[in-house]
């Protein structure tokens, strides 16, 4: 193998092709962290929904989860670095595309572009590190790719911050003649992505399994994509076409769906259920190699380990996504002191995660996975108990509790799940956790926003009810338009919002009659009589403004409180459900 120059040689070019994969796999955790963070600020930008914001993060997650397993085995088939090259280039240049977005559907398209190129990169950035690494320093290279990864979620909520709020300076923003500067979240991943490419290219060697065939189960691709995606648009758009009756009439490239009474979410619902049960009995038939092997479920660690791994992912990215909601909408937090306000969370977890992993090795990870949730419960529980009055310093307990139970559990269940794998299965095995770990962040990130969205139509509704001389047809517009997903517009801008509905009702109590045959001083008398009695009607709405305000946000925060409060009953439950981990049985010494 040839060198490059004095620095890379044949004996450290292991070291340069990890930090290559590092540096990919950085700016992949990276992207994540910061989309959340500039989340408020893109609901602002395009005047999105609730419902429609979820599928920002939802889109990439989905995309993401069902090609992981897929694309992982094309790198073993076609070439590791080829796919990894081929999924940077697609996630780079949907991150530009994602920039470049000019409404809140071309985002969730291209984000979904976005996750189809990190799936490629993902399953390559660890199957390079084994190929290249020998077994006796392979543990410390996947240990460097495991702390780069803890440096993602650390400093995204710090970049993600400083670039929605900033961008990258007066200069630079004019020049660019940016002023969304929540798109410097996607465009910073350009010049990441250009340098990733040429290291790639230039660092490291071709590789493929030569050894075996690996078939590819498209059926099996199809049907739980299917399955996984009409379950999350189902729960993502519940609240819009209604649970169980009919809200709204679904429609898809112009035809219209419709079923009388019942709502299309049970139809979704049931689908959902037909092709994963169609998915689960492929899988049973499929001889040669299924998407996922069922017979790997037998082991207990492995089934219980994958069912604990999708409950923490679903209260952890489910309150993930909640939380900045919370600061930068009912506190008015900006990004950047929102990304700072959360460092205690992600510090906390970084600090304990190795800690936990060795006291794992010896000890088994059992009861550290039952108490790191239990901990993790409790730091939900107590910010779920968030006001609209609450202070900095009122948040940082409840982050550190919350980081230290999620840094206790992540190393115990990472390696409790893999423990009784075969090596000749690990790499199959690990792509499955991989991606049930994405479905259960989709899932998390879909039943809250629901939840949310159904607990802010009753908080809002009750709300409302309190505050004097509130009209009757302005409760009503407020009301249906939470239903339809939009009051998180009110919560972060509440004033401006209630102007447009305000002006919306006035011009519906008062119209402008037809003066067009009248004097043309009479006329003018008559028009101005209306713009009398208008700005007078507005003049009343705005007395109770600050009442409808508060209200809103109340019931916002309320909402939020709740959704958490239900992450923590889930991991709560995945506390109890890792106690059915087998731990080691420890060796008993041999009396002489």
């Amino acid at each position: 193998m040839r060198k490059i120059g004095n620095l890379i040689t044949d004996e450290n070019r292991k070291w340069w092709i990890l930090g290559t994969v590092c540096f990919a796999l950085f700016m992949i955790i990276l992207d994540n962290t910061v989309v959340s963070l500039a989340i408020p600020s893109i609901i602002r930008n395009f005047n999105a929904s609730i419902s429609q914001v979820e599928w920002v993060t939802n889109a990439y997650l989905l995309s993401f989860a069902v090609l992981l397993i897929t694309l992982g085995r094309l790198g073993d088939e076609f070439g590791r670095r080829r796919l990894f090259a081929i999924g940077l280039i697609m996630f780079t240049g949907s991150s530009v595309l994602c920039g470049l977005s000019g409404s809140i559907n071309q985002l969730i398209f291209f984000r979904a572009l976005q996750g189809i190129g990190g799936a490629a990169m993902m399953p390559a950035t660890l199957s390079l590190i084994t190929v290249n690494f020998d077994p006796k320093k392979r543990g410390v290279a996947l240990g460097i790719w495991g702390s780069i990864a803890g440096l993602g979620i650390v400093f995204g909520p710090i970049v993600g911050g400083y670039l929605t709020q900033n961008g990258l300076g007066g200069s630079i923003n004019s020049f660019l003649h940016i002023t969304s500067y929540w798109r410097y979240v996607f465009f910073i991943n350009l010049p990441v992505g250009l340098l990733a490419l040429l290291a790639t290219f230039l660092i490291i060697p071709e590789s493929k399994d030569k050894e075996k065939k690996h078939p590819i189960d498209f059926v099996g691709v199809i049907l739980s994509s299917l399955s996984v995606f009409f379950l999350t648009f189902g729960l993502i758009e519940s609240t819009k076409f209604g649970w169980w009756h009919a809200e709204k009439v679904f429609s898809i490239l112009g035809v219209k769906l419709d079923f009388g009474n019942l709502s299309i979410i049970p139809v979704f619902f049931a689908l959902s259920v037909i092709f994963g049960i169609l998915f689960f009995l492929g899988e049973r038939r499929e001889t040669k190699e299924p998407l996922i092997n069922l017979e790997l479920f037998k082991d207990r660690n492995y089934a219980v380990g994958n069912l604990v791994t999708a409950i923490l992912s679903f209260a952890m990215m489910g309150s993930f996504f909640l939380l900045p909601l919370f600061l930068q909408s009912i506190l008015g937090f900006s990004p950047s002191k929102t990304g700072v306000i959360l460092l205690p969370l992600a510090f906390s977890m970084i600090i304990v995660a190795p800690f936990a992993g060795k006291t794992a090795d010896k000890f088994g990870a059992r009861y550290l996975a039952f108490f790191g949730l239990l901990i993790m419960a409790l730091g939900q529980f107590l910010i779920a108990h968030f006001t609209v009055n609450t202070s900095v310093s009122d948040l940082i307990l409840p982050f550190v509790v919350m980081g230290v139970g999620m840094g206790i559990i992540q190393a115990p269940i990472s390696s409790a799940v893999l423990k009784n794998v075969p090596p000749d299965k690990a790499g199959g095995a690990s792509g499955v956790v991989t991606t049930i770990r994405q479905i259960g962040a989709v899932m998390g990130i879909a039943v809250l926003g629901a939840f949310l969205q159904s607990f802010l139509v009753t908080n809002l509704t009750s709300d409302l009810n309190n505050v004097k001389n509130l009209p009757q047809s302005v409760k009503q517009q407020i009301i249906s338009e939470t239903k339809a997903g939009n009051t998180i517009n009110s919560s972060t801008d509440a004033e401006k919002n209630l102007d447009r509905i305000v002006k919306q009702q006035v011009e519906k109590t008062i119209q402008t009659p037809d003066v067009s045959k009248l004097p043309p001083v009479m006329k003018q008398s008559v028009l101005q009589q209306v713009e009398s009695a208008k700005n007078a009607l507005i003049n009343k709405f705005k007395e109770i403004g600050i009442g409808i305000v508060s209200a809103i946000k109340h019931a916002f925060a309320d909402s939020i409180n709740e959704a958490i409060r239900i992450a923590s009953l889930v991991t709560v439950f995945g506390a109890f459900v890792s106690l059915l981990l087998e731990n080691p049985k420890r060796k008993t010494k041999v009396k002489e």
